[in-house]
């Protein structure tokens, strides 16, 4: 075997295995649809005649679907550019260059993992970030459709984030590939797989993730990792069920189905709290505090004879 040429891995060399780890994802996940489909359909026809049937889809799998192709056409292609472009300024900008070759793509690795840690624990606790984020986690199941529940705007803070990695003398296109371990996460939003032990503690699974999507005060803001649990147990926010129920969604429900109704209800909530808070101090808060921690804006109930028919409360 020739060494030296695994250990001086160029970006042709890259650009084939990011090819190739496109060709074999679309593969997996065909065949992860295909078994879906299957479990419904026998899920559906076993209790078809019961009193408790099952319907193939959940009532808000059309709204992911159209959010999915939504995001796909921002964030896919768009986005990326945006955060490729912001690698190569961040390369231009800095003297200092990581090799990528087999020794280190641990760092690259661990690097992708660090970006996406911290990008995603912003979007929150950052609010005007978790109004995009929170169209994700808004669905009350979670399940397959879930992970298809995508919002648009994560490709701005992805890219903020991103130029300290290019100024550190990460190269754009290995670095880009070493991160894309963020879509093994579309396998793991199920329920129906259970504790898989040790695996749990360390890497993303169906159990750690879905407690990422409770909505209970315990489990909030918890398991932020995209393929493992190591800076979310070096960071304190690592987390694993408990003899609590898991609830699934955000703190206020979106009760609705219209995919543009998701897409719209954090950022509408953002603008009606920015604008009735108190000052420039506080509604630049509101915008830029952690969620649950600003001021939300509610309406006074009807009947009790105030001139003024709005309030202002701590959000819960």
């Amino acid at each position: 075997m020739d060494w030296s040429v695994i250990t001086n891995i160029g970006e042709p060399e890259v650009k084939e295995f990011l090819k190739f780890w496109a060709q074999g994802t679309a593969a997996i996940l065909g065949l992860l649809i295909a078994a879906e489909i299957m479990l419904r359909v026998l899920g559906w026809w076993e209790h078809r005649k019961t009193d408790t049937p099952r319907p193939l889809v959940p009532e808000d799998a059309p709204a992911n679907f159209v959010l999915f192709l939504h995001a796909i056409l921002i964030d896919g292609i768009w986005g990326n550019g945006l955060i490729l472009a912001t690698l190569y300024l961040g390369q231009r900008l800095t003297n200092w260059h990581i090799p990528f070759n087999l020794y280190t793509i641990p760092v690259y690795f661990l690097a992708g993992e660090f970006w996406h840690y911290i990008y995603h624990r912003m979007g929150h606790e950052v609010r005007i970030l978790w109004a995009d984020h929170s169209i994700h986690h808004s669905q009350r199941e979670y399940e397959f459709f879930t992970s298809w529940r995508l919002p648009p705007g994560t490709f701005a803070y992805k890219a903020l984030c991103v130029l300290p990695m290019a100024l550190l003398g990460f190269s754009p296109i290995p670095f880009l590939l070493m991160s894309k371990g963020i879509s093994f996460q579309t396998f793991i939003h199920t329920r129906r797989i259970g504790s898989m032990g040790w695996f749990d503690r360390w890497f993303c699974s169906p159990v750690n993730h879905s407690i990422h999507h409770a909505c209970n005060p315990q489990y909030m803001d918890k398991n932020y990792g995209g393929m493992t649990m190591i800076f979310d147990r070096l960071m304190g926010t690592f987390i694993l069920p408990n003899e609590e129920k898991i609830k699934f969604g955000i703190t206020k429900d979106v009760n609705s189905v219209n995919p543009f109704t998701i897409w719209a209800f954090g950022f509408k909530q953002l603008l009606i709290d920015a604008w009735y808070a108190p000052g420039v101090v506080a509604k630049a808060v509101v915008l830029f505090g952690k969620p649950g921690e600003t001021y939300n804006h509610v309406s006074a109930p009807k009947g009790l004879g105030m001139a003024d028919d709005h309030i202002l409360a701590a959000a819960e």
